[in-house]
C-alpha cells in the first residue's frame, strides 16, 4: 500500500512545532482523517495510497505527532480506519442534487400539461430522458462513485478480515440509507405523475430503487470498456418536448423498469397535484425554500429549510397521500457525485 507513514519531503516537524495545547485523542483522530478524506476526495482512491504521507497530514491537521502515532501504530491501521471513513462518507455523497433540480424544473415548466393523461405521460418521459442521462454522465465523472467502486472491489480484497468487515459494514449501512432515500423520492415522483407500485410489490419502492441504481452504475462500469456503444443515443418514446427525441441507454432502461414496477393510479387527483406543484414552484421563485428538498445529506441548508417548512405547515398533502409539500428527504438517483 505504499509507505503511508513515511516522512514528508521537508522532514519531520521540530519539537517546538509539535508542542501544542493538549488535544483529545478523538479530536486528533477526526482532524487527521478529515485531512486525508479531503485528499482522497480530490483525486479518488489509489491502490497504494502513496499520495498520503502521514507527517504531511499531521502538519496540515495541526495535531501532535506523538498523539497521532499512539492512535495508529502502523500504516495498515491508519489505512483501515481511513477506508471505513471513506465508505461512510462516500455513501452519503451518492446523491445528485442537480438531477433532482432538473426533474423539478421539467415538472414546473409543464404543470398545466399534467391535466391531460397523454401529456402527463409525455412529461414523465421527458423527465426520465433528460434526468437519467444527466445522472449517468454525473456518475461516470464522479470521484465519490469511483471511490465507492474501488472500495467494493479491488481494495477490499487486500485488507485483513477484521478491517474488511468494518469497511463492508460501513458500505452496507451507507448503501441501505441511500436506497431508502432513493425509494422515498421515487414514491413521491411516481405519485406526482399519477403512478403507483403494482400490488405484488406491497408498497415497497426499495426494489425499484435498487434496480434503477444498478442499471445506472452498471452502465457506468460498462462505459469504461465500450464507451461508443454505451454513450450512444437511440430512438425512444415521444416526450412533451419532441415527437422523435434521442434517448440515452440509462433512460431507455428506466422506462422498461417502470413498466414492470408501476401502474397508473385510478385514484390520482390531478388538481391536488397541480396545486401542490404550483406552491412548490412559487416557493422556489421567492426563495422561501433554500437548496433542493430531497437532496443529499450534505445539503444542510436545504434540509434545515425543509424542516422549518414542515414544522409550519400542517395541512399540506402530497399526491401520494403523505404529509408535506415538498419531495421527501433523499435524492432519487444514483450518487452526488461531487
Amino acid at each position: 500500500m505504499g509507505d503511508v507513514f513515511s516522512t514528508g519531503s521537508d522532514g519531520g516537524a521540530s519539537y517546538s512545532q509539535q508542542r501544542r495545547a493538549r488535544i483529545r485523542a478523538s479530536e486528533v483522530r477526526r482532524r487527521v482523517l478529515d485531512v486525508a478524506l479531503e485528499r482522497v476526495e480530490g483525486i479518488g482512491l489509489t491502490i497504494g495510497f502513496e499520495h498520503i504521507v502521514m507527517d504531511d497530514l499531521i502538519r496540515e491537521a495541526g495535531v501532535p505527532r506523538s498523539s497521532t502515532y499512539r492512535l495508529w501504530d502502523s500504516k495498515e491501521a491508519f489505512v483501515a480506519d481511513l477506508l471505513v471513513e471513506i465508505a461512510s462518507e462516500t455513501s452519503n455523497k451518492l446523491a445528485d442534487n442537480e438531477t433532482l433540480a432538473i426533474s423539478e424544473g421539467i415538472l414546473f415548466a409543464n404543470i398545466d400539461r399534467l391535466r391531460s393523461t397523454d401529456d402527463r405521460v409525455r412529461v414523465m418521459y421527458e423527465v426520465i430522458r433528460v434526468a437519467l442521462e444527466h445522472n449517468y454522465r454525473a456518475v461516470i465523472e464522479s470521484v465519490p462513485w469511483q471511490s465507492y467502486v474501488g472500495l467494493s472491489a479491488t481494495l477490499l480484497s487486500q485488507m485483513e478480515s477484521s478491517a474488511r468487515e468494518d469497511i463492508e459494514q460501513a458500505l452496507r449501512s451507507g448503501s441501505s440509507d441511500f436506497i431508502d432515500r432513493m425509494a422515498e423520492f421515487h414514491g413521491w415522483f411516481s405519485g406526482i405523475l399519477g403512478y403507483r407500485l403494482k400490488a405484488e410489490w406491497d408498497g415497497d419502492y426499495r426494489p425499484y430503487a435498487v434496480v434503477i441504481s444498478a442499471v445506472v452504475e452498471g452502465l457506468g462500469l460498462r462505459h469504461l470498456g465500450n464507451p461508443q456503444l454505451v454513450d450512444a443515443t437511440y430512438r425512444g418514446p415521444a416526450t412533451i418536448a419532441s415527437d422523435d427525441p434521442e434517448w440515452a441507454l440509462p433512460a431507455i432502461a428506466l422506462v422498461a423498469i417502470l413498466e414492470r414496477f408501476l401502474e397508473q393510479d385510478p385514484d390520482y387527483d390531478v388538481e391536488a397535484t397541480v396545486a401542490l406543484l404550483e406552491a412548490m414552484k412559487a416557493q422556489r421563485e421567492t426563495g422561501a425554500v433554500t437548496g433542493i428538498p430531497g437532496g443529499s445529506e450534505s445539503d444542510s441548508e436545504g434540509e434545515q429549510a425543509e424542516g422549518e417548512q414542515a414544522e409550519g405547515s400542517g395541512d399540506g398533502a402530497r399526491a401520494d397521500g403523505s404529509d408535506g409539500d415538498a419531495p421527501p428527504h433523499g435524492v432519487g438517483v444514483a450518487h452526488e457525485r461531487g
